[in-house]
């Protein structure tokens, strides 16, 4: 994760990812980041945890975690991968996480697999093998069991997790601007930038409604 521009409190990498100076970043050159991806302030990411054969590899096979494009992880979120012991050894395994990702503040994650256009609430735990497919909306405060398999275009919530309802077929388009849309007003924050005009370029205000009515939708029923 090479520097290419500093402002302020977050570094930029080549590939777009900013990422605060005070998130808590173990083990970088076994962390994978897709592009545009931001890690708030308080984050803990453990690429340190690993299997240590992987040190002699090189790109994705070397990554223990793998955050896709457009990533968003709010103050807070803990990112450790899996682990389990094998012959009395603790092994850890790889984390990978799709695009357009939205995980909200405090939640802490140690799934396998994450899918893309997946958006996880505040507070939630997705315990250690776990797998979430695409299009996918966690409610805050949501636990997910180790192991649980998790389907596409889920709604969940509980302790434990369970699907209380389904997204529509739109979902996928609606989180990947609404992704955009946050990496756009993230990055107006830290220029000169007005955020006006970002969100006017950028984002459709029909999408946004259309986000919004899917949200209250899912909450309330």
């Amino acid at each position: 994760m090479s520097r290419r521009q500093t402002r302020g409190e977050y570094i930029e990498t080549e590939s777009g990812n900013r990422i605060s100076r005070k998130a808590i970043i173990l083990g970088s050159q076994h962390i994978l980041l897709g592009g545009r991806s931001t890690i708030l302030p308080e984050c803990v990411v453990r690429g340190d945890l690993h299997r240590p054969s992987s040190a002699s590899s090189t790109g994705a096979a070397a990554a223990s975690v793998n955050i896709g494009r457009y990533s968003f992880l709010e103050k807070g979120v803990v990112i450790k991968p899996p682990f389990k012991f094998y012959k009395g050894s603790l092994v850890y395994y790889p984390l990978k996480m799709g695009n357009f990702v939205s995980i909200g503040a405090n939640s802490i994650i140690e799934a396998a697999t994450i899918g893309s256009y997946v958006n996880i609430g505040s507070n939630c735990v997705v315990g250690k093998f776990a797998i979430i497919k695409d299009c996918v909306l966690v409610l805050d405060g949501t636990v997910i069991p180790s192991t649980a398999c998790i389907p596409p275009f889920a709604v969940v919530a509980g302790n434990p997790a369970i699907v209380v309802d389904e997204l529509p077929e739109s979902s996928a388009e609606v989180f990947e601007r609404r992704a955009r849309h946050i990496h756009a007003l993230h990055g107006a924050t830290l220029t000169s930038m007005k955020i006006a005009e970002v969100k006017q370029s950028v984002f459709d205000d029909d999408v946004d409604e259309e986000f919004d009515l899917m949200h209250d939708f899912t909450v309330n029923s």
